[in-house]
């Protein structure tokens, strides 16, 4: 099925995108130090959600205006993955040599105590997380193109939102669902991540290099 063999190439792309350690430390931090219950996280997650239905809209209409998928060679996407390639390389070595990271410098910072303040803190986290742009826009490019059917396209454009979306969306649905319970594993978690930030923005930014690397190579 058309459908399927899209799936099982958007999806690695997707969970690449979603493997953000910053909107998830910053995420967990709006929710263990807010005095408004989950309304600064959820603001978050809605201006998390305002960016990434964006970079969709760009990357659809960017997508459409390409020339569509046929079987053999495409240049066209081997270009685009060369590029994004290179792209990701230059963001994995920036990261590495401690040039762009995005450090959880917010957590001296006051607590967020409104909704709209969250949304602005969600929107510009998930604005300046270039990773997962770089890695979302590339999949789009390739369902665009691909010309699914439109109930296809809408599926699979949403399960990759949404599973671009994870970091911010999971924690305060997981607090909200288990109370105490996942709000403790969720401080478990966010040290962890915090403390090795960079490594794993590099290793996801030098894999995926790789991977679209070659992808370009072999669709010349």
């Amino acid at each position: 099925m058309v459908s399927f063999s899209l799936l099982v190439e958007l999806l690695p792309l997707a969970v690449g995108a979603a493997v953000s350690p910053l909107v998830l430390i910053l995420q967990v931090m709006l929710l263990g130090r807010s005095t408004q219950g989950l309304g600064p996280s959820w603001g978050f997650a809605v201006g998390a959600t305002l960016v990434v239905a964006g970079w969709t809209l760009a990357g659809l209409l960017l997508g459409h205006a390409l020339p569509p998928r046929t079987p053999g060679p495409d240049p066209v996407a081997a270009v685009v993955h060369l590029v994004l390639a290179l792209l990701l390389l230059t963001l994995g070595l920036a990261i590495q040599k401690g040039r762009l990271v995005h450090s959880s410098e917010a957590a001296g910072q006051p607590a967020p105590t409104s909704f709209s303040r969250g949304l602005l803190i969600g929107t510009g986290s998930m604005a300046t997380n270039l990773t997962s742009l770089v890695l979302f826009l590339p999949a789009l490019q390739d369902l665009a193109r691909a010309q699914p059917p439109l109930p296809t396209e809408v599926l699979l454009v949403s399960l990759m939102a949404l599973i671009t979306l994870l970091p911010a969306l999971a924690p305060p649905a997981l607090v909200w669902l288990w109370g105490a319970r996942g709000r403790r594993a969720l401080d478990r978690m966010a040290p962890w991540m915090a403390q090795r930030q960079r490594q794993i923005q590099a290793v996801l930014c030098f894999g995926f290099a790789g991977f679209l690397g070659l992808k370009g190579v072999s669709g010349l």
